[in-house]
């Protein structure tokens, strides 16, 4: 009995190490690196209300999300230690909770802000070049994954679209959603009024994005329609395979055109599940 005992203490001790550990490395990793980057008190101070506004989450918040996963997934289906992702594009941020089998718990690790799609900059938008979808919304797995080349946008080297070099790329596939056509015959339509709503194909990711010119592009919506994220998030992502469980075989990485993750933290604690929702 002493024994039975004395393993469940070490048991508790274990996972509550592990929570404790993760929340730590993303508060030092994701936040604070962040905010480190930024030039002036200015810039700091604008940064932590925007994140106090729109990234910290209420527990009623977290119990609804704990409710969207298992509604979907199946309170049977979770049979691991497993991470979960959810985007609110509401309030523009990513959260990530681990479940922990043996006590059958959702534990909040960390939010970050995100950029998500934005049909309405298709104003912008010039023959030949990206329209611009609202990112979906729904349950979607990852499906195949590759690293960023690092390159710029532009000469001044000032965005980096996939992020910098190595930063992994998450697939989930080509998702049907409307998006506005702005042309008739390769000419610009005047009018946002005068615009028709389409049918096409969004091939969604969501990817680490640069923009040195503006700290604050993250927060709000504006990407083509996938989920941008920082370098920070992205890189705590890969480290903690918070997506890469369809990526492993036997806790071997098969991927074999993307270089697995340099640092990875704990290979029996994996997820694959991004949940999408707008409210």
């Amino acid at each position: 009995m002493y024994k039975i005992f004395l393993i469940f203490l070490i048991n508790i001790n274990i996972y509550a190490n592990i929570v404790y550990d993760l929340r730590k490395d993303f508060f030092h990793n994701v936040v604070e690196k962040q905010l480190l980057k930024l030039d002036s008190q200015k810039d700091i101070k604008e940064a932590i209300k925007q994140r106090k506004k729109q990234s910290i989450l209420s527990s009623y918040d977290i119990k609804r999300y704990e409710t969207i996963i298992i509604e979907n997934i199946g309170k049977n289906n979770l049979q691991d230690n497993e991470y979960f992702s959810i985007v609110n594009i509401k309030k523009q941020i990513y959260s990530i909770l681990l479940y922990l089998k043996d006590e059958d718990k959702f534990y909040l690790i960390g939010s970050d802000l995100i950029s998500s799609g934005n049909k309405n900059r298709e104003v912008e938008v010039k023959y030949g070049e990206d329209h611009y979808f609202d990112t979906p919304t729904g349950v979607f797995e990852v499906k195949k994954g590759w690293r960023s080349s690092g390159k710029f946008k532009n000469n001044k080297k000032l965005i980096q679209s996939y992020g910098k070099k190595d930063r992994f790329i998450y697939y989930f596939g080509k998702i049907r959603q409307k998006r506005y056509n702005s042309f008739i015959k390769g000419k610009k339509i005047k009018f946002k009024k005068n615009y028709n709503l389409i049918d096409d194909t969004l091939n969604f990711a969501i990817h680490s994005y640069t923009n040195k010119n503006n700290p604050y592009k993250l927060g709000q919506r504006a990407s083509h329609g996938c989920v941008r994220m920082s370098d920070e998030l992205n890189i705590f992502l890969d480290n903690n395979l918070v997506l890469h469980k369809n990526f492993f075989k036997n806790n071997k990485w098969y991927l074999k055109k993307s270089k697995k993750p340099k640092n990875i933290k704990n290979l029996n604690i994996k997820g694959s599940y991004l949940f999408i929702v707008d409210k």
